[in-house]
């Protein structure tokens, strides 16, 4: 599933450069982990050259009370300025301003946001804004971005999400996380109606390489339920056979798929 991984490693390192995908296809040949490397030796040179931008801001809305600071970052502040902001507040400060702000600015600022620079604000999100902003972000396509939060978002926001996204969604948002590991905990949160639209909109969207990620990373029982489901698809079997046999989803997918 290596193959899989540099995809899906190429398509965060765009989004960090804000460039097209197939810009980077030069790269296609360096491994996932080292592309993984870049991407964060990239992210963090970005987040230096201009910090002592977002430090004063940071510093100057300590001193003001969290509802005018939440109001006024809105009305003034660009998205990505207000995600560095928000990344050097203590937490339980930034957490509060979220609930203030409304929520297509949230959405602008999480789609520029680097979660991993502030954990405990992510987490400390309630569940059904969190649900909120990531409809909002699926609605835009912001699928590495939406990819990054879900490593932090807390266990009932996670569950909350996932329960609104359909099989389309499902895939994209699958395919570019940053801890694959979650895939396991999503799978296991799917009812057996999403299972089946997911196998569903991989044929409809021709969403090959996000099913692949998917069946390589699942196992025991929620790989068992996936095939299960698969099996009693027979009307998609004709599309999965011919997708087999052009190269577009890989045999090593399929295999586990039927197994």
């Amino acid at each position: 599933m290596s193959s899989l991984d540099v995809q899906a490693e190429l398509r965060k390192l765009a989004h960090t450069l804000d460039v097209d995908e197939s810009a980077l296809t030069v790269l296609a040949t360096v491994p996932a982990d080292d592309l993984r490397i870049l991407r964060a030796q990239i992210g963090e040179a970005m987040f230096r050259a201009d910090k002592h931008h977002f430090t004063r801001v940071a510093a100057l809305s300590k001193t003001v009370p969290a509802a005018v600071t939440a109001k006024l970052t809105e009305a003034a502040l660009p998205p990505l300025l207000a995600a560095r902001t928000a990344e050097l507040l203590e937490p339980a400060r930034a957490a509060d301003m979220v609930t203030r702000i409304g929520d297509r600015y949230l959405a602008d600022v999480s789609a520029v946001m680097d979660p991993a620079r502030a954990p405990e604000v992510v987490a400390a999100i309630p569940p059904e804004r969190v649900a909120t902003t990531g409809l909002e972000l699926a609605r835009r396509g912001e699928w590495v971005a939406m990819g990054a939060f879900v490593s932090y978002i807390s266990p009932e926001a996670l569950r909350v999400s996932i329960a609104r996204y359909d099989g389309e969604q499902l895939l994209r948002l699958g395919f570019v996380l940053d801890d694959n590991s979650r895939l396991e905990t999503i799978g296991g949160l799917l009812t057996d109606a999403q299972i089946d639209d997911v196998l569903a909109a991989a044929s409809a969207y021709q969403l090959w390489a996000e099913l692949g990620e998917l069946v390589g990373h699942l196992t025991g029982t929620r790989l068992t339920r996936l095939t299960a489901r698969y099996a009693a698809a027979s009307a998609l079997h004709p599309a999965y056979e011919a997708a087999v046999a052009s190269g577009e989803f890989e045999k090593a997918a399929f295999a586990r798929l039927t197994a």
